[in-house]
């Protein structure tokens, strides 16, 4: 990577001030000012991230419910979550049933996210590349639309007791018209049109992430009280149907297209169109970044998501055994506590580092993180230990938009929407492929040495220092 700095920061292109009028004559056609544009577009990420959190946090705790009501419907034991699996007697009849179910919940869960993110990812191919024909903001409207409809029909399925099995077809209508990453990959997209190739831009997508993060951290924390207040799920899950409805609303009536006709690449078919989420990796696609480079960038991007991406589930079931043994509300504060850690501690290492050093050595650091954490969460005997793995982890989430900002400003600007389509496809990937490698790992080696998946991870983030250095 550090081959690239001289192809890269010091261009031409970027040393030229009519580069700066190009984006202030693109900004002259929006109705606002910039910064109060790209509040908008990072507003609306927000509202559809926090409710599809919501309503991810509200469905988990739903089925685990409707579950146990339709496999035991006489038996008087019900989780409260205010004790761990491990503090249970194993040889009780309610230890067993409780184990039955949450099986059968995580199946029900590995059936909704396969039915929301495989149609995903073929839509999420096709919505990057068409929005640099027809505009970014069409392509704004058909996520949140999308996320309405699972979340509203949600509402009925609880409302009603339907059968739970039915949900997974809820799931599959919010996949079919992409889900938040779709919108992600939209402000990404929305943020290149108007920022300027390098550091602004990088910054940008760190505050981006960090913003994604408050979302995450807030409906982690309301979601269960919610639920507590109004003694129910059916209302949080409306509340849920509220924010990305206000998301919907902001598109169509607020925000302004940032992508001008005049900038626009032309007509192909349905499958050149897929097929240009791949021109970056071939040659003579940008005369600003060669392939070669494209091509680390992508396998850089790939070990970043392996390394972090998969961590939240297998990271639950460690807290859980001995000698931890968590409950429900001591994990769900740690979560907390490790999201507002990424989200700040991310924004103020990518802010820090731009005083001396450039965006590769950010990815760098990102890795240099994500390593020690993930080892001292692997060796961790005590509550303490797992703390401070949590905050050592704090730039766990500045690779992935620093990868995107340096491929942004290596490609032609009517191209990034095919450029960003393909990574959030990956990324979609990375995201399942991941989470069912650290369980196999796990599964594998917990009788062995519990930690040792984690070191697998760290094993990722090595590689990843590597291609970067």
């Amino acid at each position: 990577m550090k081959g690239s700095e001289n192809v890269i920061e010091n261009m031409p292109l970027l040393q030229d001030q009519s580069c700066k009028q190009k984006y202030n004559d693109q900004l002259e056609k929006t109705r606002f000012p910039r910064w109060l544009t790209l509040c908008l577009g990072i507003c609306v990420v927000f509202l559809h991230f926090f409710s599809y959190l919501l309503s991810l946090y509200v469905m988990n705790q739903y089925s685990y419910k409707a579950y146990y009501e339709k496999k035991y419907p006489n038996s008087s034991f019900k989780s409260s979550g205010d004790t761990s699996a491990c503090e249970q007697n194993t040889n009780t009849t309610e230890y067993k049933q409780q184990i039955v179910i949450q099986k059968l919940t995580s199946e029900w869960g590995i059936y909704c996210t396969l039915a929301s993110n495989v149609p995903g990812i073929i839509f999420t191919i096709n919505i990057g590349s068409l929005s640099d024909t027809y505009g970014r903001k069409l392509f704004f409207v058909a996520p949140l639309i999308g996320t309405i409809l699972k979340n509203g029909l949600c509402c009925v399925g609880i409302y009603y007791s339907l059968n739970i099995e039915f949900f997974i077809i809820f799931y599959g209508i919010e996949g079919c018209t992409g889900n938040w990453i779709s919108t992600m990959l939209m402000v990404y997209c929305y943020i290149a049109d108007l920022t300027e190739p390098g550091k602004p831009r990088s910054l940008l997508y760190g505050i981006l992430e960090g913003i994604i993060g408050i979302a995450a951290f807030l409906s982690s924390t309301f979601s269960g009280y919610l639920i507590k207040w109004t003694d129910g799920f059916f209302y949080p899950e409306v509340t849920s149907v509220g924010f990305v409805l206000l998301g919907l609303v902001i598109v169509v009536l607020v925000l302004p297209e940032s992508l001008p006709e005049s900038k626009r690449r032309d007509k192909v078919s349905c499958l050149e169109n897929m097929g240009r989420v791949t021109e970056c990796y071939r040659p003579n696609f940008s005369p600003h970044g060669k392939q070669w480079m494209f091509i680390n960038l992508l396998f850089i991007f790939i070990l970043a998501g392996f390394a972090n991406l998969g961590r939240i589930q297998v990271e639950t079931l460690f807290q859980l055994n001995s000698p931890f043994c968590w409950d429900s509300v001591r994990i769900g504060w740690y979560g907390a506590l490790k999201i507002g850690t990424l989200s700040i501690g991310g924004m103020i290492m990518i802010k820090t580092f731009h005083f001396c050093v450039t965006d590769e050595y950010i990815a760098l650091a990102g890795f240099a993180t994500s390593m020690i954490s993930a080892i001292v969460f692997g060796l961790s005997t005590t509550d303490t230990m797992i703390y401070i793995a949590a905050v050592l982890n704090f730039g766990n989430t500045v690779t992935l938009p620093i990868v995107r900002s340096i491929m942004s400003r290596m490609t032609p600007a009517h191209k990034i929407g095919s450029v960003f389509a393909g990574i959030a496809a990956i990324e979609y990937i990375c995201n399942m492929v991941s989470s069912l490698l650290a369980n196999a790992v796990y599964d594998a080696t917990v009788e062995i040495y519990r930690g040792f998946t984690f070191f697998v991870m760290a094993g990722y983030a090595v590689v990843g220092i590597v291609l970067c250095w």
